[in-house]
């Protein structure tokens, strides 16, 4: 916990001072601290995965960075000072003492836990292939889940510091969780001045979705990651709306991290779509330097991925068959794509069964639906009534002849984009729950900013009523997982995790030699190691592949 807490306030101090060394060349936009350690964030994951093209990430790709993040300490000093001028009357007050309680909770859930399936399946021997080699040719041959690169196991290897300690930390899920309730929780501290509440709604999502992760805060799933950025997104795009007088600077800067959220999960992707506002209002006004530069930015982010997707797969995007540009001797065959597309969407549809996988709507939805849990269920009731109040909201809109919000239209367009992706695809309920919350808070906080106009009538009845039973259906969820919470604590308060966190799990694991190399293989049950590398979860994968030339470096190719 107290190692926890140290790699915390260390990935703080990283992040921020990388993000004030990007961001000092906008003049026109007052940032704040979640800002810059978005920025860094970024900055730092963008980073790792180029170098990870060329070498592993370990002691010298920390340096140069480490370098980097001094340089700034020199160059931006008065900044950083007054950013401390700004937060050092948060940080000794009672709000400041109430945050530190607040994360020492969550080092308590980071210290210790559950680790999430796939970190045991593929999350944490996917950052061991960061810290031992960087990258290797056709790695997806030996287990497909490693063809999925998210980015955001870049950003984990890197603070995982393993060439440091000798054992890999696993904090920055729960630091995330962390930076992203401070945001939630600083702005929600103003809610009675606010005339708008669709923000501070967003922000209570954020709250809920901490709560759903809690008991696995440990754990470096990439799901998390990027339902967090996701979450982020909405509420600074709301924010900036609401607060800020549409900021076009902000809004364009969004679209930017919306390009980085394909990243961390490809599948969320439509994100991207709000950039339509900002490129609109930037062609309108011929910022031809602004429009080259946000492109530029985009491309920087999605260059090391692609390049990434190629060499550990063979495609430009695994597992989407239909882009087939590449023919190298590492390639996944296309039969094992299919397949392994096939087995998310048949899962996520509860069918788990690939000769399912074409069946319509109306034979697999009932099934779905009936694998739900009861407060699962209700959620996606809530949904359904959050879309039917912002639907009643908007007629209320134009029947009163108040002005509609392109720029909620675009964010509306976005997140059904990407519930219409998640919904088809695969719908498990944490794939896509960052959307499914914001569909609940946006409506929400629509009715809440309208509160103190209403004076009864049909809509005014209509919608609170459809807020009565929003509230009733979402309690089922959030009281499910608070008493989740409160029996880990009383489990696992006694746990002797207070100074150095929870290792992964080891799996049970055997080898097998491919020319004279060592490959581990998980002789029971789905817990790959992280300690044996390199390794996969399937012996009938390893069965089926072969080193391309004499050295695990070399790559490996499908017999």
């Amino acid at each position: 916990m107290l190692v926890t807490l140290l790699s915390w306030l260390y990935i703080t101090l990283f992040t921020s001072l990388i993000g004030i060394l990007v961001l000092s060349s906008i003049k026109c936009t007052k940032f704040t601290l979640i800002h810059y350690i978005i920025a860094g964030f970024i900055v730092i994951t963008v980073y790792v995965e180029f170098f990870s093209i060329f070498t592993k990430i370990g002691a010298a790709s920390h340096i140069i960075l480490l370098i980097t993040a001094i340089l700034s300490v020199c160059l931006k000093h008065s900044q950083l000072l007054l950013l401390w001028k700004e937060y050092r009357k948060v940080i000794f007050s009672w709000e400041g003492f109430f945050y530190f309680g607040f994360i020492v909770i969550i080092a308590f859930f980071t210290s210790r836990g559950e680790f999430h399936t796939d970190t045991n399946i593929y999350h944490a021997a996917a950052i061991r292939l960061y810290e031992e080699y960087g990258l290797i040719k056709g790695v997806g041959n030996l287990q497909l889940h490693y063809a999925y690169n998210s980015s955001y196991l870049a950003f984990a290897s890197f603070f995982s510091l393993n060439w440091l300690f000798g054992r890999s930390l696993h904090t920055t899920t729960g630091w995330l969780e962390v930076i992203m309730c401070l945001y939630a929780f600083h702005g929600l501290k103003d809610f009675r001045r606010h005339n708008c509440h669709i923000t501070d709604m967003m922000k209570v999502g954020i709250l809920f979705y901490t709560l759903v992760n809690l008991i696995r805060s440990m754990s470096p799933a990439t799901d998390y990651a990027a339902m967090y950025f996701v979450f982020y997104i909405i509420t600074s795009w709301c924010e900036n709306f609401e607060w800020k007088r549409n900021n076009i600077t902000m809004y364009s800067l969004l679209s930017v991290v919306a390009v980085f959220v394909a990243t961390l999960k490809f599948s969320a992707g439509l994100m991207a779509l709000i950039t339509i506002y900002p490129a609109f209002y930037l062609i309108k006004n011929k910022k031809w330097k602004e429009i080259i530069t946000y492109i530029a930015c985009g491309c920087v982010i999605l260059i090391p991925f692609f390049i990434r997707n190629f060499f550990i797969s063979g495609w430009l995007l695994y597992p989407f068959g239909s882009i087939d540009i590449f023919n190298v001797e590492w390639k996944i065959p296309k039969e094992h794509l299919l397949l392994d597309a096939a087995q998310i969407k048949v899962w996520g549809r509860c069918l788990y069964d690939v000769v399912k996988e074409n069946l319509p709507l109306s034979e697999w939805l009932p099934v779905w639906w009936e694998h739900q849990e009861r407060y699962e269920q209700m959620f996606i009731m809530a949904v359904v009534l959050g879309t039917v109040l912002q639907l009643v909201v908007l007629t209320d809109r134009v029947v009163s002849g108040r002005k509609l919000r392109p720029e909620l239209a675009v964010l509306f367009l976005a997140i059904w984009g990407n519930l219409a992706v998640w919904f088809f695809m695969a719908p498990f309920i944490r794939y896509g729950i960052a959307f499914l919350f914001a569909v609940i808070m946006i409506a929400v906080g629509d009715y809440l900013s309208d509160f103190g106009r209403m004076n009864g009538g049909f809509y005014g009845i209509v919608k609170g009523c459809l807020v009565f039973c929003i509230v009733v259906s979402v309690s089922p969820y959030w009281d499910r997982y608070i008493t989740d919470a409160g029996i880990f604590i009383k489990h696992n308060i006694m746990e002797p995790y207070y100074i150095v966190q929870k290792d992964y799990e080891s799996g049970n694991m055997e080898s097998y030699e491919i020319n004279g190399n060592k490959i581990y293989f998980s002789a029971e049950g789905e817990v790959n190691s992280y300690y044996t590398y390199p390794s996969t979860l399937y012996k009938g994968m390893l069965d089926e592949a072969d080193l391309i030339g004499e050295r695990i470096e070399d790559g490996f190719k499908a017999k």
